[in-house]
């Protein structure tokens, strides 16, 4: 029995989320190792976290979330690779605003900032627009 659209997105958003919980613990592991060992500001440690989290949530989502490993990889890349630059530059903006508007003394709060700011760009913008980069053609039907 084939299964619906219906009861597939639910069980698709949970395997994104956790794809994305994935891509989220890279980027916050790379963002606080550039901010606390290397001593580099959040800011500019913000975009290099933002692009190994995005590697790690394209595999993810490939793979595991959307299962579409059969697809061309080539165009998914490519697919993925825009959607993400410009989801890498509104998390980029909004971050950044988000940091210049808090009180200096609230410097620390670099973590929760990241995850509500790519939490919003994540709704907003990337997880619609990767249901249509890794959608798999359907199969044609039996006569």
């Amino acid at each position: 029995m084939a299964t619906t659209k219906l009861s597939r997105d639910p069980l698709r958003i949970l395997r994104a989320l956790l794809a994305g919980g994935a891509a989220t613990l890279a980027d916050l592991a790379v963002l606080a190792l550039l901010v606390s060992a290397v001593g580099l500001a959040p800011r500019v440690a913000s975009i290099p976290a933002l692009v190994v989290g995005g590697i790690v949530n394209f595999l993810g989502n490939r793979h595991f979330a959307f299962r579409a490993s059969r697809g061309s990889l080539a165009r998914q890349a490519v697919l993925y690779t825009v959607v993400e630059l410009a989801a890498l530059a509104a998390n980029g903006v909004l971050f950044d605003v988000v940091m210049r508007l808090l009180p200096p003394g609230l410097a620390w709060a670099y973590v929760p900032v990241r995850l509500v700011t790519s939490h919003l760009v994540f709704l907003a913008w990337s997880y619609p627009l990767w249901r249509l980069v890794f959608r798999m053609p359907r199969p044609a039907e039996a006569v």
